[in-house]
């Protein structure tokens, strides 16, 4: 049964990532077109992603106790994530954008290790290599390396980059501490912290400092948010969030780069950027990180699943006694 779950989990991530790849680019065209600003995009998609989440519970709440509160710190990393990355955005491609949050893979084994002594994998290792090798390649300026920082996108590089960083944060995180509590209500509950804090953010720093803060009630804005609320928001969190129980979290990370290369085929489809060697190299690269993360990962679970199964049935002698 184990197996089953584990590939049904698979298959649920596989369409997760693909949603979170439509959501940048629809997200970029959003902001070029002066519909919201970053910040109230994000605090727009919380909070209709939070009502939808709090209908589908319904008498659910009363679940929640006091082990709900580790939820807190999980929404303030999570919309720490989110405003890095939506800001980002703001400045920089869809597809680099979409990459660039695969730093996640370096964060990922050295919180798992920080926070629960779990050594990392020899090819869990071996992926975040390739994942940061891939990355630097995406970004840079054709192939000299020495124009590397001289990049015109290298702000919103640097703050997507960052957002990466909080979301393995988040995934290592959740890994750990959602074990034993219902994945909605966790999810509901770290929503609720992001846009309470996205929110902080649009009205103090968009609204008073940088002056940026933009809204439109329009039928097309609204639909929009909508549809990145509920779908790639709630639904893809909650998603996330149960197949996290069955898949190692690094595997979870480093599934993520699927989700850029459905945000590159759009974005260069409906000529928001153009095709470089960059973007397709450094593509390949982080997506053959994703082969050799998943595929041992893979087999490591089925030689789990045999030992367990042998444990189960006990020691021959005693299954001997126990048929007499």
């Amino acid at each position: 049964m184990k197996k089953e779950i584990r590939i049904v989990s698979f298959l649920v991530l596989i369409a997760v990532v693909a949603l979170w790849g439509v959501a940048p680019v629809v997200s970029k065209a959003v902001f070029d077109r002066g519909m919201f600003s970053p910040g109230v995009l994000i605090m727009l998609r919380g909070l209709i992603s939070v009502i939808a989440m709090a209908i589908a519970i319904n008498k659910g709440f009363k679940k929640i106790d006091k082990s709900y509160l580790i939820c807190i710190p999980a929404g303030v990393i999570l919309a720490l994530a989110y405003i890095f990355q939506f800001v980002g955005l703001n400045y920089t491609h869809p597809s680099k954008n979409a990459f660039l949050e695969n730093i996640s893979c370096i964060t990922i084994p050295l919180f798992m290790f920080l926070f629960i002594r779990e050594k990392p994998k020899w090819y869990s290792i071996m992926a975040a290599c390739l994942c940061v090798v891939g990355s630097l390649v995406l970004v840079g300026n054709g192939f000299d390396f020495a124009m590397f920082f001289k990049s015109g996108d290298i702000k919103g590089d640097g703050l997507s980059a960052i957002g990466g960083l909080f979301f393995g944060l988040d995934t290592a995180f959740t890994k750990i501490y959602s074990k034993g509590k219902d994945p909605l209500i966790f999810v509901f509950i770290q929503l609720c912290v992001m846009t309470v804090l996205a929110s902080a953010y649009a009205f103090i720093f968009e609204g008073q400092v940088f002056h940026t803060f933009t809204i439109s009630f329009d039928i097309v804005p609204v639909l929009i948010v909508i549809f990145l609320g509920v779908v790639c928001t709630a639904v893809c969190w909650v998603c996330r969030a149960w197949a996290m129980k069955y898949i190692d979290a690094v595997t979870v990370s480093l599934l993520v780069p699927f989700s850029a290369v459905v945000a590159s085929v759009l974005s260069i489809a409906f000529e928001i950027e153009e095709f470089t060697l960059n973007l397709m190299i450094g593509g390949l690269i982080i997506i053959l990180a994703v082969a050799i993360s998943a595929f041992f990962d893979y087999r490591r679970g089925l030689k789990e699943d045999v030992q367990e199964s042998l444990q189960a049935e006990g020691p021959p002698e005693e299954i001997e006694q126990s048929e007499q």
